[in-house]
């Protein structure tokens, strides 16, 4: 049964905002006390149950804030990207005991001199911007949807050179924090569940006649964990169920080329599990990729992987690409612009470089390559300033199709040359991808995502037969070194992780070595 505060809060937020600050006006004067009740107060209307919050129209593309009517209640889930912003001033209480904030500034015509201001009511908010989150696959997008869509199909993205993608479809949203304290531990590419009142407000830029843009007043937000788990049953029968995601990687899109799937599988659940150690998701090339008879031709390795990720990004690599875009976010006249490579955590790369004709690499293009080659190598990504320079943290997988020996532009730590046995489901439009039964295509989703988020311990036992065994391997051949050994651990750990195991066996090790045998092989 829908309560009756959830109906009104769909109805009007304002109204129930307004009855709320009426009940709690006397916490107003203290700080942060107030925006801290408004947010437990519509958590606990809106969040009782998953389906409650659901009721709470999406922005999405097909619900853009056009779509909406001026200070409607809705929900975003969006990646930050921008939070440079100075803290914004508001007054808290208005005449005639209105509630401030959240949009109400109304009251404030004609009271703007200094005497007329009271500035004990003076608080400030936290303003980001946020965009739709770049690569989300569509299955994922749809499992984040209420069923109430407008189907808009028109809508112009406000600022769209703050969007990952250029030219992709999405919402940018200026986004107003008034739980501040709350608003702290936000940083750009997390993936935030904003619930708030839209409106639309000139953007934070200090100029003279700033553009209107979307604003969402935010009523109280969730972050998303960077590792997510698919809710539903357990995965049945681990090991069928990854064979079968194996062969059907393996059939529609890599011509048969079954450890080249399983390569692929241990590619994407990968994420970073340290960094002191470094123990980070290992890039993945997949050499002697056939070229396409249509340039323009997409691999059904992109159609396969978007149907069992949750974020998932394909780049047709040309010189244009490299020596045109940005793949590094930079700040231009106190502007974030965004790169190619300001995602959230857990996104999925596929570079392509059949496109890559004879021509010149740029000053930007150079810079691009370094880009992506530093966060295949330590997972750090330089945002670039007018005067400084800042890293931040990331955690992404990346595999390069390569119709070469080895990638044109990037040093992988793992080279796999594909063999095939029909070059012919290489390239494949969409609806030419046999789909497994739905029940299965769930299946390997949970697989997938329960496998990312997993963890694998290395027993004393395990450890100690494993340094015997690399000790035994060096007898036989000198040429093997540590690094050797630290990436069969990362193989062997992998591998642990896709069969749903918690601890690394010495017959998990031993898969691990004939695998990458089998891959060395290839490389002679």
């Amino acid at each position: 049964m829908v309560s009756a505060l959830l109906v009104d809060a769909l109805k009007s937020p304002t109204s129930v905002l307004q009855d709320f600050y009426n009940d709690k006006g006397n916490i107003t004067g203290h700080g942060d006390e107030f925006p801290k009740a408004v947010s437990k107060y519509f958590s606990d209307i809106l969040l009782k149950t998953r389906d409650t919050v659901r009721e709470v129209p999406y922005l999405s593309v097909i619900n853009p804030p056009e779509s909406f009517p001026e200070r409607s209640l809705v929900r975003f889930r969006a990646m930050v990207q921008d939070t440079s912003a100075s803290p914004e001033m508001y007054l808290a209480k208005l005449k005639g005991n209105k509630c401030g904030g959240w949009g109400n500034t109304e009251d404030l015509a004609g009271n703007n001199t200094a005497h007329n201001i009271d500035y004990s009511s003076l608080r400030e908010c936290t303003v980001l911007w946020a965009v739709s989150i770049p690569g989300e696959t569509a299955w994922h997008a749809r499992e984040s949807e209420s069923s109430n869509t407008s189907q808009h199909t028109s809508h112009q993205p406000s600022q769209p050179h703050k969007f990952p993608i250029p030219g992709a479809a999405h919402v940018g949203v200026q986004v107003k924090i008034y739980d501040h304290s709350a608003a702290q531990n936000i940083k750009p590419t997390d993936i935030v569940n904003f619930v708030g009142i839209l409106t639309s407000e000139p953007i934070y830029l200090e100029m003279d006649s700033p553009p209107e843009v979307p604003t969402l007043h935010v009523l109280f937000h969730e972050p998303q964990p960077a590792v997510e788990k698919l809710l539903g049953p357990p995965v049945p029968n681990i090991s069928e169920t990854r064979d079968n995601l194996i062969n059907w990687i393996s059939k529609e899109s890599l011509g048969g080329d079954r450890d080249a799937a399983e390569w692929v599988l241990l590619a994407i659940i990968a994420r970073v599990k340290s960094r002191t150690p470094p123990l980070l998701p290992p890039p993945l090339t997949l050499s002697r990729f056939p070229q396409p008879r249509n340039p323009s031709s997409i691999p059904s390795l992109t159609h396969v992987l978007s149907e069992i990720v949750p974020m998932f990004i394909t780049v047709p690599l040309t010189l244009d690409v490299l020596n045109q875009n940005n793949f590094a976010p930079e700040s231009r006249e106190e502007i974030l612009h965004s790169g190619l490579l300001q995602v959230p955590r857990g996104t999925n790369f596929l570079f392509t470089e059949s496109g890559i004709q004879e021509g010149r690499v740029v000053e930007k293009g150079v810079m691009n390559v370094k880009a992506v080659q530093e966060v295949m190598n330590a997972q750090s990504l330089e945002y670039v300033f007018p005067y400084s320079r800042f890293s931040f943290q990331t955690d992404m997988t990346f595999i390069v199709l390569s119709e070469g020996r080895k990638s044109a532009f990037f040093q992988t730590s793992i080279n796999i040359p594909l063999q095939i046995i029909s070059s012919e489901n290489v390239y494949r439009a969409k609806d030419q991808i046999k789909m497994p039964a739905t029940d299965e295509l769930i299946a390997f989703r949970r697989l997938v995502a329960g496998a990312k988020a997993g963890n694998v311990q290395v027993a004393d036992k395990t450890s100690t037969y494993i340094q015997d065994d690399f000790v035994e391997q060096r007898k036989r051949d000198n040429s093997i070194t540590v690094d050797d050994l630290i990436h069969l651990m990362t193989v062997a750990r992998l591998l642990a992780l896709s069969l749903y195991e918690s601890e690394l066996s010495t017959d998990v090790w031993k898969r691990a070595k004939e695998l990458e045998s089998r891959r060395k092989l290839r490389l002679r």
